[in-house]
C-alpha cells in the first residue's frame, strides 16, 4: 500500500462541501431536507473512509457547516471555512495554500458513493507518488471528479461543463504531462434520480446503507 506521506511532499486531499441544508437539491422529490443532509454526510464518510484506507492521514474539508465540521473533526480531519466565491475560487484558494505549506493537492468531491482506498492508491500510482498532474475523469457528463497537483505547480481548477477537456487543454497550454486515472469508483458522483437508479442496480441496498433512515416519501 502506498503511503500518501513518503517523499518530500505530503499529499493533502482537499474535499469542498456545501451546508448540508443546501446538498442534493435535485432529490428533493426522493428525499426529505432530512434524508439529504443524511445521504450527504453519509456520502462524505465513504470518501473519508477512502482516504483513511488508503494511509494519508491528512485531509482537508473546505466549507459546509457546523454538522461537518464536527463529523471531519471527529475522523481527525481539519475543517476550513469556506471563503470562496465559488467552487473553483474555493479550491484554487485550497490549492494555494497547500502549496504554500508545501503540500500537493487532491481534489475529491464529497459525493462519490463507490470511492475505495484502491481507488485513491491507483489515482497516486498513476501519479508517481505526487509528481504528475492527475485527472480522474466522470465517466457520464465530461466532468472531473479529482485532480492531483504536485507542490510547485501552480494549476487552476476549472470544474462545471466540460471540465475533463478543460482541464487537459490547460494542462497542454502549460506544456505538464497529465496523467489519467480511470479508477472505477472515481467515477460515478451522485446528483440525479437518474444517479440513484443506477446505482442502486450498481449496489443494490446503497441509499438505506446511506441513510439508515430513509423511506420513499409518499
Amino acid at each position: 500500500m502506498i503511503d500518501a506521506s513518503s517523499g518530500p511532499t505530503t499529499v493533502v486531499p482537499i474535499i469542498p462541501m456545501k451546508p448540508l441544508a443546501e446538498g442534493k437539491s435535485r432529490l428533493g422529490k426522493q428525499f426529505s431536507q432530512s434524508d439529504r443532509e443524511d445521504l450527504t454526510a453519509g456520502l462524505l464518510l465513504r470518501v473519508i473512509s477512502a482516504i483513511r484506507g488508503a494511509s494519508i492521514g491528512l485531509f482537508w474539508v473546505i466549507g459546509g457547516d457546523d454538522r461537518i465540521m464536527r463529523l471531519v473533526r471527529n475522523h481527525d480531519g481539519i475543517w476550513i471555512p469556506d471563503t470562496g466565491r465559488n467552487l473553483n475560487d474555493t479550491l484554487s484558494r485550497a490549492f494555494m495554500k497547500a502549496q504554500q505549506e508545501n503540500y500537493s493537492s487532491l481534489y475529491l468531491p464529497g459525493d462519490l458513493p463507490f470511492v475505495k482506498p484502491s481507488d485513491v492508491i491507483n489515482l497516486m500510482r498513476s501519479s508517481r507518488n505526487g509528481s504528475n498532474i492527475t485527472l480522474a475523469p466522470a465517466r457520464s457528463d465530461g466532468g472531473t471528479n479529482s485532480i492531483l497537483v504536485p507542490q510547485g505547480i501552480h494549476f487552476q481548477p476549472e470544474l462545471g461543463q466540460r471540465s475533463f477537456a478543460k482541464h487537459l487543454a490547460q494542462a497542454a497550454k502549460m506544456e505538464i504531462s497529465v496523467a489519467i486515472c480511470y479508477s472505477p469508483g472515481l467515477g460515478f458522483d451522485l446528483d440525479t434520480v437518474d444517479d440513484l437508479e443506477k446505482y442502486e442496480h450498481m449496489e443494490p441496498g446503497l441509499l438505506n446503507r446511506l441513510v439508515p433512515t430513509w423511506n420513499p416519501q409518499t
